[in-house]
């Protein structure tokens, strides 16, 4: 909690002391503000997943959760109190999680199984509709992220654990709100839901363990800097 106050409150001083240098942060009133438009940004927030290892007639579930932090780019188009818009993010995560079964379960009863989340982005079309300067909004689109796991060598053949390692593709989805401080300076709040899939362990040892699909919730707030 103290790492993501003290990021949300470097995103505000960078984007407002960028803002002050343009002489550009001049207050507008609630009803002229206008949400056409580019604008950057920066979020963070937290992420939880549960994970579930499988393997010849067992199952073990465990969470994973952790730190979600990144950049924001985007543009609006607004049509009456409608706005229509496009946005991409990239975003650190530390999304991890772990287990070792006592006692022995397999795949994850002799070195334990892991699960991880390390880096993930999206690029989803926003719909909102604003009350002069406060927008709630939905969104979707796809998604891509870094994913990896491993299990232990009960399940894994001649090697000593299996695992994987893939950047896999997939969908996003979520809501928001939006408010706009003046023209320029915007917070928002906002949860979305992330799915990629489900990778597969590569080993020599028939049957192979299995996992459920890799999908994610993430609470988020954020600043946009608006040009």
């Amino acid at each position: 909690m103290r790492s993501l106050s003290f990021l949300f409150a470097g995103l505000l001083a960078l984007l407002t002391g960028s803002a002050m240098a343009a002489d550009a942060v001049a207050v507008a009133p609630a009803e002229g503000i206008n949400w056409s438009g580019a604008y950057i940004g920066g979020v963070a927030g937290y992420g939880w997943k549960s994970d579930s290892y499988h393997y010849f007639g067992s199952s073990v579930d465990f969470d994973s959760n952790g730190f979600v932090g990144g950049l924001t780019v985007g543009y609006n188009w607004q049509q009456g109190q409608f706005v229509f818009g496009a946005e991409a993010d990239i975003s650190y995560a530390d999304l991890d999680g772990s287990v070792l079964m006592v006692p022995f379960v397999p795949p994850c009863g002799i070195e334990g199984c892991t699960a991880k989340v390390d880096w993930f982005g999206t690029g989803r079309a926003r719909i909102g509709y604003a009350f002069e300067n406060f927008l709630p909004y939905a969104t979707g689109g796809f998604a891509v992220g870094h994913v990896k796991g491993s299990a232990d060598l009960g399940a894994c053949g001649i090697g000593p654990s299996c695992s994987y390692s893939d950047t896999r593709w997939g969908w996003s989805a979520g809501a928001g709100v939006e408010w706009a401080m003046n023209q320029q300076i915007s917070l928002k709040a906002e949860y979305l839901h992330v799915d990629l899939g489900t990778p597969s362990f590569p080993t020599t040892n028939p049957p192979d363990p299995s996992q459920d699909r890799i999908n994610f919730d993430t609470v988020r707030i954020g600043i946009n800097y608006h040009f």
